[in-house]
């Protein structure tokens, strides 16, 4: 058993592919099928070596590789806009003129032509444990080194099989097929994939049909020519040959190639970086799941617990096992409150706040699940909501009253705003000492303490019940806490909302109040009118923390969401 690694670079620095699903969309990274399909045409079009023909049957029932990419925050794509070329599939007079040929002529029409910047990164397919690997290594890094494109041909490549995998100070990000709860869907490469592109491609058939229709004028020809004794005899057994020709070229279909569509898919996921022995997790899984806004009205972060709420009730709704498990509900079978310890999922936020352009508008919502979760369970539990019946992703529609209808999807993985990722709401891998609120910690118990008449003393009661928070999430206790109505963190509300009252009109109706300034709303309290006491916190632990955290009474619905505080880059995306 061996390890097969194919590697290629973009030339240019760009790749030219188009998303097969979206036009307007680059398809990036290269999807399995695509590169076979590379290999494929590089032996089309040279000299159709027999070994290196058995190389790609013997590539194509290794299954599914690990992707080694160029991390998400080096790689972006470029705008797509529309290009008038000439176009080669649509026949007709125009009164455009060819500058190579004046006398032809082909209409402009649109195209677009959607890129990935790559860079001078490198990517590799890696397949593990392959059999027979000698015995084809040298016919296939033969026919990688023909190989000059992968999609476009502008996309410009250089490919070779690679003996050694990247250093460590090549930057690199790992992605293994999942079966479920998968973050990039590509296309694989499907069994007897050679030969069904070899018969879409048609080349037999056009070839042969060409052979006979050479056949069949030099025949013509021949009996031109014939003008001896016998020439009747002659002509007439031409004249059957002909006919037997003709019969036989009928039977042939020389059809233009038609263009491989695949249909098998395959999720990947990102590998986690191994984190470092002396960072806390919380209870909650650090590989958030990040659905992003697709259409509907720009909302500001004190819309949190609407759309919280309204994922939730799809969530719930949509289940694929039924009755909803506990750790998605937080309620036993009977109905009472889950006494798990390690709570149950939740949902967050996903603003844009912590830059100094910032101003809290939500981009989107994450979701959180227990640590404890197996990833199988939870892709059978949520991945009805979020994939369609043949597993390609699809768009959820939030019904949010008022506000409107929101549309959210699976977020793309390149995407390169930084507070849709992962790692700025967690830390992971290495996980962050210091910590702010994004949403305001609703306090799961009312202090004892005036605030008005004692402010010390309120404060560290509210500190002890900030603490006992944290624990009650599995991190150690904090070492600093600090409190305020306004958090530390560019675009984030006040923590409550505050109103002031108008004055009566003449007309003696009742007082009326109107907001003053920003707030979030107060998180909906159970079993008492009164709302609980809502706060932004400051927290700095002994130790290195990876999140996500979330902490207080509303920390399921979004409330309570604490992003790490570290330097923010200039003029980066956040």
């Amino acid at each position: 058993m061996g390890q097969l690694t194919i590697a290629w670079e973009y030339l240019t620095g760009y790749c030219v592919a188009t998303n097969v699903s979206d036009r307007q969309r680059a398809e990036w990274p290269p999807h399995p099928a695509r590169v076979f399909m590379a290999l494929a045409a590089a032996w089309f079009e040279t000299e159709r070596d027999e070994a290196e023909r058995g190389a790609l049957c013997w590539l194509e029932t290794l299954g599914d590789p690990e992707l080694l990419l160029p991390p998400s925050e080096s790689v972006f794509a470029r705008s797509v806009v529309d290009v008038y070329v000439p176009v080669n599939d649509k026949a007709g007079p125009s009164k455009t003129l060819l500058q190579t040929a004046p006398s032809l002529t082909r209409d402009r029409q649109p195209r677009t032509f959607p890129t990935t910047w790559v860079g001078d990164a490198v990517s590799y397919a890696q397949w593990s444990d392959v059999s027979d690997l000698e015995q084809h290594a040298t016919a296939l890094s033969s026919l990688c080194s023909k190989v000059t494109r992968i999609g476009h041909p502008s996309s410009l490549v250089r490919m070779w099989v690679a003996d050694e995998l990247p250093g460590d100070d090549e930057p690199i990000q790992s992605w293994q097929p999942a079966d479920t709860m998968a973050e990039l869907h590509v296309r694989k490469i499907p069994p007897r994939f050679f030969e069904s592109l070899k018969d879409l491609y048609g080349e037999d058939d056009r070839i042969q049909y060409e052979q006979l229709s050479v056949v069949i004028e030099s025949l013509k020809t021949e009996k031109k020519t014939i003008k001896s004794k016998g020439a009747k005899e002659r002509k007439a057994e031409i004249d059957q040959q002909i006919s037997a020709v003709e019969a036989e070229r009928e039977s042939i279909n020389p059809r233009p190639p038609i263009r491989p569509m695949v249909g098998l898919w395959r999720g990947y996921r990102r590998v986690e970086p191994t984190t470092s022995p002396d960072t806390a997790h919380s209870h909650f899984d650090a590989d958030l799941l990040n659905l992003t806004q697709q259409a509907g009205p720009r909302l500001p972060l004190e819309a949190t617990l609407q759309v919280t709420q309204a994922l939730r009730r799809a969530i719930m709704v949509q289940c694929g096992i039924q009755p909803t498990p506990e750790w998605i509900s937080g309620h036993a079978d009977d109905g009472t409150p889950s006494s798990r310890d390690d709570g149950h999922l939740a949902v967050i936020p996903l603003p844009f706040v912590g830059h100094k352009h910032a101003d809290g508008h939500l981009l989107g919502v994450a979701l959180a699940l227990p640590r404890s979760i197996d990833r199988r369970e939870g892709g059978e539990c949520i991945g009805p909501l979020l994939l369609d019946h043949q597993g390609q992703p699809k768009t959820v529609e939030l019904t949010l009253g008022r506000l409107g209808v929101w549309t959210l999807t699976r977020r793309e993985w390149s995407d390169p705003r930084f507070s849709l990722q992962p790692e700025s709401w967690t830390a992971n891998p290495r996980g962050a000492t210091t910590w702010g609120s994004v949403t305001p910690v609703v306090l799961d118990r009312f202090p004892k303490s005036d605030r008005l008449k004692d402010r010390v003393g309120w404060n560290e009661e509210v500190a002890e019940t900030v603490k006992r928070a944290c624990m009650r999430i599995g991190l150690p206790e904090p070492r600093e806490v600090d409190l305020d109505t306004t958090s530390w963190l560019q675009g984030v509300p006040c923590a409550t909302g505050k109103r002031r009252r108008l004055r009566n009109g003449n007309d003696g109706v009742s007082p009326a109040d109107a907001a003053l300034g920003d707030g979030f709303p107060a998180f909906p309290a159970k079993g008492t009118n009164a709302s609980r006491p809502q706060i932004h916190v400051w927290l700095r632990f002994a130790q290195p923390v990876v999140g996500p955290v979330l902490i207080g009474a509303g920390r399921y619905l979004g409330y309570g969401l604490l992003k790490p505080l570290r330097e923010v880059r200039e003029g980066g995306l956040l």
